[in-house]
Parts: C-alpha cells; structure tokens; sequence
C-alpha cells in the first residue's frame, strides 16, 4: 500500500465524509485517493448490469482503449471475476494468472496487476471498483489492502445510493411542485365549483367558481360550513353520504341538491364528493365538485308544467270527443265502444246487461212555447237527473235530439225497471225548469243465452218498449 496506514485511514475519513458534492465529483475523489493510497496508476468505476460493463469514470496517466460512458462485454473485463465471487479479488502479476490473463483486456492493456470489489445497493451487485497498473508486483496485495478496497467499495455503494434517492425525491419533488401547479391552476380556473372542506363540514378552500356560485367570498366561506348554505330539506341526504363516506361504506357520492345565497335565492347544483384520506388512511378532507344545474332545472320545471298542461288538454280533447257538447253525457261513437266492452263482459261472465231508452215527452210544443234555448236548458236537466238516479257504473247516453239511452251492466229486469222507474220520477218531479217536464222509457234486458243477436237489436227492443209507453200515456215505463 502507498503511504503508511494513518494517511491512508486519514484519506478514507476524507471520503467518508464528503458532502455537498455532485456524484462525478465523488467519483474523482475516490478514484485519486484509490490511486494514491494503493499505488497504482489506473483506478476505474464502473456499472454493470445485464452482462455488460460501463465505465463510469475513470483515472489514469496513460491513454487506455476503454472510455467513459462506452459500454463492454462483461467477460472481456477482469471485473467479472470479482462479480463471480462477490467480493474483492487481486492479482500481483496478470501474466502468470491461468484466468485474468487470457481476458481481452489483458491483451489490449497489458495491464499487469489488478485489484478490484463489487459495488453493492443493498444485496445487488451495481459496478465495481477497479485499480490497474502496468508494473507487476513482486508481492501479493496485503489482507489489509483488500479489506480497505472492499470498505471503500462498500462506501461508494452508499454513495451512489444516496444520489439515486436525492435523485428519486428532486424528480418526486418536480412532480409534486408541478402537480400542485396544475392543481393550482385548474382549482383557479376551472368552470366549475371545487372546495376543500374538512370532516365537520367547514371550508377549507373554495374556487373563484364556487365562490359565484354561493355568493360569498372565499374568505367569507372559510368562516361558514356548507350545512349552513345547503337548503334544509337537502341536509339530512347530504350528512348520511357523509357518514357513510367516513366509516368506508363508500368511497365517493353525488347527488342533486340546493344551496341558498346571501339574498335568499335558491340555486340548485349537482354535487359530487371524495374523501382524501391521510397516508395512514384516516380520513382528512373533502373534496366536492360543484356544477351550477339552476338553469337545466328551472327548464325541467317548466318542461313539466307544460307536459302537464298538454295531458290535461288531451284528457279535454278525449273528453270532448267522447261527451255529447250539450248534455255533457256520451256521444254515440263513446256509446258504441262503451256498449262493445260491455257486451263482452256479459258474454264472458254470463251476466245480463240492461238496455233504458228514454224521450221526452211533448218536446215540441216545450220548444215552441219557450224558444230553442230553454228547450237545451231542459234538455241539460233531464241529463243531469238521469246521471243522478243511475248507478256509478251505468252509462248514460245522448241518443239523439231529446232521446237518451242508458247502459246497465250487470241488471236483471226487476233491477233495470226500478233504475227506469227512479230516472222517469226524478224528472217529473223537478222543478228547475218553467213547467213540468216528463219522459217515457222502454226497458230491454240482454241476457248471454240470445248471444249473436246484434246491437242494434237490443237497441230496437227498449225502443219498440219506449214506443209501447207512449202509446200507453206517456210518462211511464214498459219493458220488452
């Protein structure tokens, strides 16, 4: 070894402490004081990974055929030894070594005396550190030596580790710094509301678009919490996600909800909420996105109103087209249909169906002595007494002129005259009109057992009955 041990241990207590050096600048330190402290004229630093070797940095006083930064097979290299057994090696005088002196190396250097040790990260070999020199030695190198080289590899280990951790947390700091900014920059500028907001609901931080969107100042919300500008009968919802939210139920949420401004206005928003957790896991904050939906939903409002206002104009129009205008009662083309469904329903169940025909009696002269007018108004209280002595699901029917016709489903003839008889009485004994008016009705009963008579039969019958009561007198009810 070159010098005496004290300068030696002196120079490696140099090593040991270098700070604020770059790592090629550590190499140069170690690579003269290798140089100085073992004597020899080449010292190299090296990488190897996936059988190639790469000079990192390199000290010697005469040219070499090996550069910085140009890679080589491994197995040219008399570093490959030393990663074969994983600790520091030597040889005196390469020439008369069996192994190193059949390396390419040997033959391109004539390099005669090496000493070289692995550089390790933990448990993975990274490089080595190589000394060489042109003169062989008469002696071996001492345990001594090795043990330094192997200390001074071991050091250099943790130095390139070091630079690689500075490196991981400079590059991990230029993204944070960078994340931040872009964060920083779509907080400010994005169009809709973000706030920050702790775990009892305060604010935290608010964009300029939440800001817009509540009416307040940032300032002015960092003295708030949303539940006081959340509309009341949105809370409860908006605390049980919450809740939820922070026992792990769920990880994220969103809902349409309202918030009320400074001057009381109402502004709906649809929200969605996270929850950013610490790096232990416990729960931190909040973070909600806020989007301004007011104007969508004042148009799904109005949107409603005038769906509403067209089903109750369709329902008018159905009405319309299935209502005699005068009498409010069916029209003929709604008493077909209703008489359709009906028959069916007799047939299928086996159950009568009762046909009334009803006229007025003396219409005419009514009309002459009184004008067309009161002869509709007449015409409008003979309906509205039919509809109130019949049954809820008895159909009552304008016929034609003064003539009416009810449908009752299910009445045998007993039933149906007392129905015929409770119409004819409630008209003759109303007083609504100038002077009494009566009517004469006919009663036909269908029953299943004349199935495949048609409608206008049935009809025709309580009609021919209707004919038989004014032939009777009027004001009276036969049946057929």
């Amino acid at each position: 070894m070159g010098g005496d041990r004290a300068k030696a241990l002196d120079a490696v207590r140099q090593l040991l402490g270098l700070s604020n050096c770059t790592i090629t600048e550590t190499y140069d330190h170690y690579l003269a004081s290798a140089r100085k402290i073992f004597g020899m004229d080449v010292a190299i630093i090296a990488s190897v990974k996936d059988g190639t070797f790469t000079p990192l940095r390199m000290l010697s006083s005469r040219p070499l055929p090996i550069q910085a930064g140009r890679a080589l097979a491994l197995e040219t290299t008399f570093s490959v030894e030393a990663i074969r057994t994983g600790h520091a090696i030597s040889c005196p005088h390469v020439a008369h070594d069996p192994v190193l002196r059949l390396h390419p190396i040997y033959t391109d250097t004539k390099l005669e005396s090496y000493m070289g040790a692995p550089i390790r990260i933990g448990e993975e070999i990274i490089g080595t550190f190589s000394l060489l020199d042109p003169a062989p030695r008469d002696y071996p190198f001492a345990p001594e030596s090795m043990a330094l080289l192997e200390l001074l590899a071991e050091t250099l280990g943790r130095a390139i580790e070091r630079d690689r951790l500075e490196a991981e947390r400079r590059e991990a700091d230029k993204e944070r710094t960078a994340a931040i900014a872009f964060f920083q920059t779509a907080f400010a500028n994005a169009p809709i509301g973000i706030t920050l907001v702790d775990l009892d609901g305060k604010f935290l931080r608010a964009n300029p678009a939440a800001c817009r969107l509540f009416g307040y100042s940032e300032e002015e919300l960092q003295a708030r919490d949303f539940q006081s500008l959340t509309y009341p009968d949105d809370l409860s919802l908006d605390l049980e996600h919450l809740a939820k939210m922070k026992a792990g139920l769920i990880s994220e949420y969103e809902m349409d909800k309202r918030y009320v401004r400074p001057d009381g206005t109402i502004v709906w928003a649809q929200l969605n909420v996270a929850l950013v957790r610490n790096e232990d896991g416990s729960p931190r904050c909040f973070i909600s996105q806020i989007h301004d939906i007011t104007a969508e939903r004042t148009m799904i409002q109005e949107l409603d109103h005038k769906r509403t206002q067209l089903e109750e104009a369709n329902q008018k129009l159905t009405q319309l087209a299935s209502l005699d205008p005068l009498t409010g009662t069916l029209n003929r083309r709604a008493l077909r249909q209703r008489l359709d469904q009906e028959m069916a329903r007799a047939n299928a169940e086996g159950t009568p169906l009762a046909f009334i025909m009803v006229d007025v009696d003396d219409f005419k002269p009514y009309n002459d002595r009184y004008g067309h007018l009161a002869g509709d108004v007449a015409l409008k209280e003979v309906a509205q007494c039919m509809r109130a002595a019949s049954r809820a699901d008895d159909a009552v029917c304008r016929f034609g002129g003064e003539e009416f016709l009810l449908l009752l489903p299910q009445t045998p003839q007993a039933e149906a005259r007392k129905v015929a008889e409770r119409v004819r009485e409630s008209i003759a004994t109303s007083t609504a009109l100038p002077e009494r008016v009566t009517v004469s009705a006919g009663v036909h009963v269908y029953t299943p057992s004349e199935k495949g008579l048609p409608i206008d039969r049935l009809i025709a019958q309580a009609d021919a009955a209707l004919y038989e009561a004014k032939r009777n007198g009027k004001n009276r009810v036969e049946m057929m």
